[in-house]
């Protein structure tokens, strides 16, 4: 659960961190679209940024399965609550950032009422699951029809939404 935090907050917090001089971006998945971190915020490097992204996205969402199997085993109300609000907040996250370039830009974020929705609805695993399943869905939709992943990203999209049927 923590990669899964970890990996989101570095993937939201891109211009941030490239603003203060920090890079946390894996240079081995950059490197793969442009010599340097710093760039994708060139508006000539979008596509490439947003490939990039993608692929960081779909390499955090390989780790929903084992979240959702160690949440699945919480049974104390107050637990399960601390646990799965932030895993169901990230996973909404992802879906605002991918092949969004407004990463590039500036702070992308999910609005007040749609957090406190997840915070109020975050309550058992079956509303948890469905949580999953809607954000992993917006994520599908999103795929473009190019780049490196598409097809990754699809995969794990369909895992993720069959695992939050059962």
């Amino acid at each position: 659960m923590g990669l899964f935090l970890q990996k989101t907050n570095i993937i939201r917090d891109y211009l941030e961190d490239q603003q203060e001089g920090r890079e946390f971006w894996p240079q081995e998945v950059g490197s793969k679209y442009a010599e340097k971190l710093s760039d994708f915020t060139k508006p000539p490097n979008v596509q490439a940024a947003l490939q990039c992204l993608n692929e960081l996205i779909t390499n955090a969402l390989q780790h929903v399965p084992d979240v959702i199997k160690y949440l699945s085993r919480l049974h104390i109300q107050s637990v399960f609550n601390f646990c799965a609000i932030p895993q169901v907040m990230a996973i909404a996250t992802l879906a605002a950032c991918y092949n969004n370039p407004q990463v590039f830009r500036g702070v992308v974020k999910i609005r007040k009422g749609q957090a406190v929705t997840l915070m109020l609805g975050a309550t058992n695993i079956g509303a948890v699951k469905g949580m999953f399943q809607q954000y992993a869905r917006v994520i599908g939709q999103k795929v473009p029809g190019t780049g490196k992943c598409g097809a990754e990203t699809q995969q794990i999209v369909m895992k993720v939404q069959s695992l939050s049927q059962t």
